[in-house]
């Protein structure tokens, strides 16, 4: 095995002294361009078909209707008090708002939930999967990835994929926090964890975290702000101003409540 390898070495220090990676290199500068894929009208067909697939599935599940813990725990830029209000009294958009791009990102992201989940299940760690509940108090929608059991105490667990460059650099979820921390003072449990996967490599990150009560302050604020609004706009009919400048900007097109808060497409449906 020695006698090869020292073989192998040699013949690459010949090849380096030689010109032939310099013949190779000229070889690379004169040869033709590697073609690029362009599908032709068959495959773009059948993209097209494979693309409204997303969302037949997103319109198969359930209505979503009224506040929901994501939409909460938004960016002060992004968070619209007007949106939150008319998705308590009107019809959403279901799904059409987003990309296909964006809808293809989101199953890859199930299916790497539903992985954990199983796991969970089959090991008997599983307290609750997928456990959908509402608080009459405020009005909201909230569904924990699981509640899991370890070291006979319950965990909230929250699951998120995460690319490969976040991954590596990644020393925290700020926004899997905010959520996980909502959840906790909803559900009434101190403790939990964001559970990261590299969608790549599969490698994973555990991030605990204990109750913080001044932290999760700022969305019960939103919450109880979003009540208030709700019973001003049932007396007057005057909802929250508009964050929007109209409704084709980008903000606008990615809204849930966009043809309610514009009164387009199929305007105001009361629920």
């Amino acid at each position: 095995m020695s006698m090869l390898s020292d073989a192998i070495k040699d013949a690459a220090k010949k090849t380096s002294s030689s010109g032939v990676e310099k013949d190779v290199s000229k070889a690379k500068r004169g040869s033709k361009p590697k073609e690029e894929y362009v599908p032709d009208i068959r495959s773009m067909m059948i993209e097209q078909q494979l693309n409204k697939l997303f969302f037949l599935r997103e319109n198969r599940e359930e209505v979503r209707a009224g506040l929901h813990a994501s939409a909460v725990i938004s960016s002060d830029s992004e968070f619209c008090y007007r949106q939150q209000v008319l998705s308590l009294l009107y019809k959403q958009n279901q799904g059409e708002n987003h990309p296909v791009k964006l809808m293809r990102i989101f199953a890859a992201g199930n299916n790497i939930h539903e992985k954990w989940q199983k796991l969970f299940e089959i090991s008997g760690m599983a307290y609750a999967i997928e456990d959908r509940s509402f608080s009459d108090e405020y009005e909201i929608y909230f569904t924990p990835d699981a509640i899991v059991m370890i070291g006979g105490k319950k965990w909230v667990c929250e699951i998120k994929s995460v690319n490969t460059y976040q991954f590596q650099k990644m020393k925290s979820h700020p926004s899997g926090r905010k959520q996980i921390q909502l959840y906790m003072h909803l559900k009434g449990l101190p403790r939990g964890f964001i559970l990261c996967e590299d969608k790549n490599t599969q490698d994973i990150k555990i991030f605990i975290e204990e109750y913080d009560p001044d932290f999760v302050a700022k969305y019960l604020h939103r919450l109880l702000q979003v009540q208030k609004f709700k019973k001003s706009f049932l007396k007057t009919k005057t909802a929250p101003p508009r964050v929007c400048t109209n409704k084709s900007c980008k903000k606008a097109n990615g809204c849930n409540m966009r043809d309610a808060c514009w009164n387009t497409g199929q305007g105001r449906q009361r629920l």
